[in-house]
């Protein structure tokens, strides 16, 4: 590291501590040639992730929108929004996870479609039927039905 103050490339650090709610770590560090004292950060830096959209465009990934699209699918519901953030930053680190430059709209909709299913029904649907286009009434029929079966316990017969 260069010293902002002489560009000696000689320093030692004086003290390491968390920033940014974990997310980097801030160095003091005094250099050792003109005992200058200057703060440095140390963050992730992720691989670029692109989105390849439904119409082919392709477009870098953004997790802000990420998780405006689950706080909208949450809007006015009983979930805390901490909880939303936190299922969208899993949601992104699964995406990473995958090792692939460039994921497809369809697999991130998956994604945030599982997570909202976890959180409550009515994100869950409120997000599949912009995800699944739905087109008919009947469309959020057969989503319920669907989401109803897999909330079911294992054996239950849902006939009585």
């Amino acid at each position: 590291m260069r010293c902002p103050y002489c560009a000696s490339d000689h320093d030692r650090v004086v003290d390491s501590r968390a920033a940014d709610d974990g997310r980097a770590v801030r160095r003091r560090r005094e250099c050792t040639a003109c005992q200058q004292r200057f703060s440095t950060y140390e963050r992730v830096d992720h691989a670029p992730l692109a989105v390849r959209k439904r119409s082919g465009s392709i477009q870098p990934f953004d997790p802000d929108r990420l998780h405006a699209g689950m706080q909208k699918a949450t809007a006015n519901l009983d979930i805390d929004p901490d909880v939303v953030r936190f299922a969208a930053a899993r949601v992104e680190a699964h995406l990473r996870a995958m090792g692939e430059s460039e994921i497809g709209t369809d697999v991130i909709g998956g994604h945030v479609l599982e997570a909202l299913r976890a959180l409550h029904p009515v994100a869950y649907m409120r997000f599949a039927s912009v995800h699944k286009v739905f087109t008919s009434a009947d469309d959020f029929a057969r989503e319920l039905a669907a989401l109803d079966d897999d909330r079911l316990p294992a054996g239950h017969d849902p006939a009585g």
